[in-house]
């Protein structure tokens, strides 16, 4: 018996073989309660997992994967081809993944970052102040100069800290370079020489506060700089959380999302 014929035979067994099998297959995705789009779009998918050769249980995973989503896609009306696109370019796609490409970390706008920064500034120097207070009654002497403890001065500065470092992180993260695309990053020298501008500017600015009149720069009881601390700190961890407010001068850095 030649050569030739045998093959011939090999590969009709093989044909039949996979052709049983996804008869089988088709029986089987049928009970998983899809459409009969989304069941064909399954039954093409195995079909063609099964030509190029997957491993059953690497298949058999990414058959789950496709069911499971396929499922919840239906109750909100997605078909399989807007999910996926045609089974032939979703193999391609499960079997040979794209490398996804550096994309630049989210940062939060120049206002939420000021807001965000400005009033964690307020809740330190308040709690602080209220502090000292406790460990020293006389530092909020009613007849004296109150100085930077005084309750515009505080704000003032609060502000000023906040506009000054929200522009400060805004313009730090990094950034996606016109003429190559690939994201970039200021250099460590000018990231220090920027952060060490903003801080003598900030300070200079808490000094010249200290000079502020009484009569426009109350002063208040330690308790009531206790309370708005806390008060205007539980407000900023809201404002974080609700607004995800990242890349600022307190937040930690944006977490990749996948």
């Amino acid at each position: 018996m030649s050569e030739q014929p045998r093959n011939a035979a090999a590969g009709q067994r093989q044909k039949q073989y996979i052709k049983e099998n996804n008869k089988e297959a088709g029986k089987t995705f049928s009970e998983y309660g899809l459409t009969r789009k989304n069941e064909e779009f399954v039954y093409q998918l195995n079909k063609q997992l099964a030509a190029k050769g997957i491993a059953a249980d690497k298949k058999s995973e990414y058959l789950d994967d496709t069911i499971n989503k396929l499922q919840a896609g239906q109750k909100k009306g997605q078909t399989a081809k807007a999910m996926f696109g045609t089974p032939t370019a979703y193999v391609e796609e499960l079997t040979n993944p794209k490398k996804k490409e550096a994309t630049v970390q989210g940062t939060s706008n120049f206002g939420l970052l000021a807001l965000d920064n400005g009033m964690m500034f307020f809740a330190i120097f308040s709690f602080m102040f209220g502090l000292i207070a406790f460990m020293n009654p006389g530092s909020l002497s009613p007849n004296g100069h109150y100085g930077s403890s005084g309750l515009t001065a505080i704000l003032i500065v609060a502000i000023a800290g906040g506009l000054l470092f929200g522009y400060i992180a805004k313009i730090m993260a990094p950034y996606k370079d016109k003429n190559t695309g690939k994201v970039v990053q200021r250099s460590l020298w000018a990231r220090i020489g920027m952060i060490v501008l903003a801080f003598a500017i900030w300070i200079g600015i808490y000094t010249l506060t200290a000079l502020l009149p009484n009569s426009i720069n109350p002063q208040t009881n330690k308790w009531v700089y206790i309370i708005l601390g806390i008060v205007v700190f539980g407000a900023d961890l809201y404002l974080r959380t609700r607004f995800h407010i990242v890349n600022n001068v307190f937040a930690g850095q944006p977490r990749n999302r996948r």
